[in-house]
């Protein structure tokens, strides 16, 4: 019996000696590695059925696509015969596609020391070190390879690829074109010599080489896929579109990449409903293609036909349950839908799946905030903050949450705490100094705002934020100019800032500019209140009192709340503002919107302007 068991690993280790198969792993340049998948090894010898048994369930395993048991069962085999090239190669090779690479180059030097006949380990050496990011390495070790082997074409191209990636050009290309020298029919030389010009620069001798390779092979499809490469590079998006269409058409129906880069071309040029259609024909002609699916999805997506996006979504995840990144998607679209109690759900599963995922935390602490149940969102976020405190979202989330409960204390506790995290945040001073505003803590509240423009001079709404703080206190005015003009350089046509702007120049009672910057504002927002008061103002230091009225009720119209506004307006003569009639059909419409808004949690407090 146990000679029929040797027999018949003797049959299956010949079977695999008679064919043998190469893996081919291509990176973006175009670079590919081989690994043998046998090592010829002399001699006999008997070892412990243990070890017969191992090796052939390793076989077995290795054969259905199970590497790690495959590579569990031959590092046992090894155990007894801790000498043998076969299983050496096996180990090394699948510790490589396993992705154990420093373990396989510790795997292949052993080979490489013990293999009568070494190339082919010394070959799967460099490939090890060229996947580990080790150029230099790999470069070596195709020299040493050459040395033995000076005829091996592949050396000779991948030790170019390797010295492309160190960006050493010419030398890559002079390593290329020996290889192609010495097999001058193969495609695959001068696709290579196409990339090695595409990096440094030469698209046009990139493209003549890449032609060189379709002539050598009509239908090689990974020049074609280059050629369009090049045509991206230079912006000529239609011949890259031609070139795409042409491979799906007439060279491979079913390219991955060739479908999916001419979907995102359309998708950059707008052309929404072309990306849709050829992704909803190529899912006909294949519906297994699940990827196609979720490029669907994100299409959808980025149309904002949410619903259409959630539908393509849920056909994923009924297929593949427990892939967060799907239920990452549906939770985000169910938020943008409004759908709170759905979007919770997915954040909860993810959480399920991934008790340490903080972005699910800070997206269902703010869906808890939205439904106003502060204490469970603070909670959930608090959580956040000990699964990554240097996380600064987690400490926004809760301070606005204590800012718009009006414990202005707290959240200022909790900014304070996430400085003492995350001391160069520029996010978590500004907020801080919105919390010292309302605190009418005001020197503390400019300490912030200039710590924040110190870490980042171009936070435009720390600028805007002290500008019109020392413009409204009437201020240090030349200075808030100053700050509000960077501002504006930014952002130029924020109908805030120029506010901002204005009200500094009526303080300094520049008055024409004044006005001048204020109605620009009130055109970029029309419906701003707080632009409408501050032209009345201006109109009321002018003396003209029926623009001052007309401007102060248009923003009682948007803010019937602005008590101070309402007795300014008594006190001028003009009466009782809530007596207007337009006000009273204003104020119902007013209370409706503020009630839709308070479902939203703002992402930041809103900067005085």
């Amino acid at each position: 019996m146990f000679k029929l068991i040797i027999l018949l690993i003797f049959v299956i280790v010949a079977g695999a000696c008679s064919s043998t198969k190469h893996v081919i792993i291509e990176d973006t340049n175009g670079h590919q590695d081989i690994i043998s998948d046998t090592t010829e090894e002399d001699g006999e010898q008997i070892l412990p059925p243990e070890a017969y048994y191992n090796f052939l369930a390793g076989f077995l395993h290795e054969q259905s696509g199970e590497l790690k048991e495959a590579l569990k069962n031959y590092e046992q085999a090894l155990s007894h015969d801790r000498n043998s090239l076969f299983l050496l190669s096996r180990v090394a090779a699948l510790q490589a596609k396993l992705g154990q690479l420093n373990k396989a180059v510790e795997t292949m030097n052993k080979l490489i020391e013990i293999a009568p006949r070494p190339v082919p380990a010394i070959f799967l050496l460099a490939e090890i070190y060229f996947n580990l990011g080790d150029h230099e390495k790999s470069v070596e070790t195709y020299d040493r390879l050459l040395s033995l082997d000076a005829g091996n074409v592949r050396a000779y191209l991948n030790r170019g690829i390797a010295l492309l990636n160190l960006k050493r050009h010419d030398e890559a290309i002079a390593s290329i074109q020996k290889g192609i020298d010495l097999n001058p029919e193969n495609p695959v030389g001068y696709t290579y010599l196409g990339n090695a010009y595409f990096d440094k620069g030469d698209l046009k001798k990139a493209r003549k080489n890449y032609h060189k390779a379709i002539s050598k092979r009509s239908n090689y499809e990974p020049a074609y896929l280059k050629i369009a490469a090049t045509y991206i590079k230079e912006e000529n998006f239609e011949m890259a579109k031609d070139t795409y269409k042409n491979i799906l058409k007439n060279i491979n129906p079913f390219s991955h990449e060739a479908l999916f880069q001419l979907t995102q071309i359309y998708v950059q040029m707008k052309e929404y409903d072309k990306a849709v259609d050829l992704l909803e024909n190529a899912f006909i002609q294949n519906p297994r293609d699940l990827d196609i699916l979720f490029r669907l999805a994100l299409i959808y997506k980025e149309t904002k036909d949410y619903q259409k996006a959630i539908d393509k979504l849920k056909i994923l995840v009924a297929v593949r349950p427990r892939d967060m990144r799907l239920h990452e998607y549906l939770g985000y679209l169910y938020e943008e839908t409004k759908d709170v109690d759905k979007a919770r759900k997915e954040y909860e599963y993810i959480i399920s799946l991934d008790p340490e995922n903080i972005d699910a935390h800070l997206h269902l602490g703010y869906l808890y905030a939205r439904k106003e149940e502060e204490e469970k969102a603070i909670s959930i976020l608090k959580k956040a903050i000990t699964i990554d405190p240097k996380r600064p979202n987690s400490y926004y989330m809760i301070g606005i949450i204590y800012s718009q409960g009006g414990d202005y204390k707290k959240a200022k506790e909790i900014y304070l705490t996430g400085i003492e995290a995350v001391p160069d945040d520029p996010e978590l001073h500004f907020n801080l100094g919105i919390v010292y505003d309302k605190l009418e803590r005001f020197e503390d509240m400019v300490s912030e705002m200039r710590k924040t423009i110190e870490i980042d001079p171009d936070h435009e709404n720390a600028l805007n934020y002290l500008g019109y703080s020392f413009a409204d206190k009437g201020i240090n005015l030349d200075e808030a100019i100053s700050l509000v003009e960077r501002a504006l350089k930014i952002k130029p046509d924020n109908g805030a800032y120029v506010d901002s702007l204005g009200w500094a120049y009526y303080k300094k009672g520049l008055i024409d500019l004044a006005i001048q910057h204020l109605k620009r504002a009130s055109e970029l927002m029309p419906d701003d209140p707080v632009i409408m008061e501050h032209l009345g103002d201006v109109y009321i230091n002018m003396n003209m009192k029926a623009e001052a009225r007309e401007e102060w009720l248009k923003s009682l119209e948007m803010n019937i709340e602005n008590k101070k506004l309402i007795e300014k307006f008594k006190e001028t003569g003009f009466g009782d503002p809530e007596m207007e009639d337009r006000l009273k059909d204003k104020l119902e419409e007013y209370n409706k919107k503020k009630l839709e808004d308070s479902e939203d949690l703002p992402k930041e407090d809103v900067p005085p302007r």
